[in-house]
């Protein structure tokens, strides 16, 4: 039996996903967020491990025998947060090839049987992504209430501000 990992990281909170080949879930874990920007990359390895250390406890299958694994990490925003990414990502032991993406991506990839389309999410920041056939991709990433965008965080945080 092949198995597959799948990781939604977030500001506020972080889902592993194990899945059979038949597309059962076998293992879930859930665990606080782990966006760099907000933990830093040593907070994004200790939510990293404990969800999926949750996942495989409840799927009781071994590192080794996931097949695959994706990340889609709140806070790879750039190319030049894809290698700080994977680094963290390495250490936590897997031998299977491994590909991570922003967490936009994860909503566009499963709600377009083709990949075609655009995601918008709105969680405690906004995102948003979009595909064409060609594969060529478009995306604006959260900002924050300075640019206008008021996701949960932003309108927590603002909420606040006006209190004072």
């Amino acid at each position: 039996m092949r198995y597959f990992l799948g990781v939604d990281v977030g500001w506020s909170k972080t889902h592993a996903l194990i899945a059979d080949e038949m597309g059962q879930c076998v293992g879930f874990g859930k665990s606080g967020g782990g966006n760099q920007q907000g933990v830093g990359y040593d907070g994004l390895e200790k939510v990293l491990r404990a969800t999926v250390d949750d996942a495989l406890k409840m799927s009781q299958v071994d590192k080794a025998q996931v097949t695959a694994a994706g990340f889609g990490v709140a806070g790879c925003d750039f190319p030049s947060d894809r290698k700080p990414h994977l680094e963290v990502i390495s250490r936590l032991g897997f031998s299977c090839p491994v590909e991570v993406v922003n967490d936009g991506v994860n909503g566009l990839l499963a709600g377009a049987t083709r990949g075609i389309g655009v995601n918008v999410s709105a969680g405690s920041s906004n995102n948003c992504r979009g595909r064409n056939r060609n594969g060529k991709e478009g995306r604006i990433v959260g900002n924050g209430i300075q640019f206008g965008e008021y996701g949960a965080e932003a309108l927590r945080s603002w909420a606040t501000r006006c209190k004072r």
